[in-house]
């Protein structure tokens, strides 16, 4: 072979070997990109974080009154019936009046009879008066006369009370509203007998409604008089009312220190007593809160971890997690705000693992 033909040979040999290599580069390049994990990502967010307590209570009405029958008797008449809207001294039924009107009757003659007694009476003492001075009639019959004419001023004043009662039981026949408000429950009918004490009609207060949460011991202790509430029901869609914790109760026969918390309600828009709501208790606020999207954290046996991405690359980082909030979660410690961290697909990655980032929401 003359050296012609070995410097041909060598220079073609070397251009194959160029062309080989730029093939495995190529090659290479495919593969990483191929490893790359594909992901999304956001920014570690600063915020105050308000933490709510949450609990399910019911409406209850401030002023709830409970009437009673005052007198016994059959209702002859019911003018009110639930859910109706009244005004105080408005009547709402009527027992019968047939026995106590002859009791009046009786009791007003009692009166009217010892009335003319106590007349005569009177003119009587007057005359033994007049006799004694002229000798006529002894000491012992105008004694005998006065003691006659108490006797007869007492029993009067007997008769008019027994009159009196007899009055009030007839105005009690009548049972009258004793404030506005709304029928919550009727529990008579007409025909019914009803004996004295016994219920008639339940009456609320629309306008003076509370709401009561109860709290177990656990937490009970965070709840305190003044704290900002957020009531919902779950019967009246997308209606919110705020309020303030007026005061605290302790919960009846827990034997803890389990807390009923009581909110007034100014304007309680459509709920009504005995309805169930949604009761949440600002209890305290995290200033300057990391907060993170709860995809984030990826729970490791070493614990649980957040994937700071820089470079295309991810950073395993441990983290300790507090509060929820919506889709967010406080993170206090590992993160101080600000961090690029993986979101969609961060449970695949490992600590140093090459990235593709197919949205960042920064």
């Amino acid at each position: 072979m003359n050296t012609r033909m070995i410097k041909v040979f060598t220079v073609v040999f070397t251009l194959m070997l160029n062309a080989c290599g730029g093939q495995d580069n190529s090659d290479a390049k495919a593969v990483a990109a191929t490893r790359a994990v594909m992901i999304s990502t956001t920014l570690a967010e600063v915020k105050d974080l308000p933490v709510w307590l949450e609990t399910v209570g019911r409406v209850h009405s401030h002023s709830a009154p409970t009437l009673a029958a005052e007198v016994a008797g059959r209702v002859v008449q019911v003018s009110a019936d639930t859910g109706d809207s009244i005004e105080a001294g408005q009547l709402l039924a009527q027992t019968d009046t047939s026995t106590l009107l002859l009791q009046q009757q009786a009791a007003q003659a009692g009166v009217d009879r010892l009335q003319v007694h106590i007349a005569s009476g009177q003119r009587r003492v007057e005359r033994f008066e007049t006799l004694s001075l002229k000798n006529l009639a002894s000491q012992t019959q105008l004694d005998d006369a006065k003691e006659q004419l108490e006797a007869f001023r007492a029993d009067h004043k007997a008769a008019e009370a027994q009159l009196a009662i007899v009055n009030d039981s007839l105005a009690k026949s009548r049972v009258t509203a004793p404030v506005s408000g709304v029928i919550q429950q009727r529990f008579i009918s007409e025909g019914d007998f009803v004996s004295r004490g016994q219920p008639l009609f339940e009456i609320t207060q629309p306008g003076h409604l509370q709401a009561w949460l109860p709290y177990p011991e656990a937490v009970a202790l965070q709840v305190k008089v003044g704290q900002a509430a957020r009531l919902y029901s779950p019967l009246i869609e997308g209606e919110l009312i705020s309020g303030k914790v007026t005061e605290l109760q302790p919960s009846i026969g827990s034997g803890s220190r389990a807390v009923m918390a009581i909110v007034d309600l100014d304007k309680a828009g459509s709920l009504r007593p005995g309805a169930t709501l949604s009761g949440h208790v600002l209890v305290a606020t995290h200033a300057n809160a990391v907060m993170v999207p709860n995809k984030s954290i990826v729970h490791r046996p070493t614990g649980d971890m957040v994937y700071i991405i820089q470079n295309n690359t991810a950073t395993a980082r441990k983290v300790a997690s507090g509060r929820n909030q919506g889709a967010m979660i406080e993170i206090t410690a590992g993160l101080k705000g600000g961090e690029v961290v993986a979101t969609d697909g961060a449970s695949f990655l490992s600590d140093g693992a090459s990235v593709s980032i197919a949205e960042s929401r920064h």
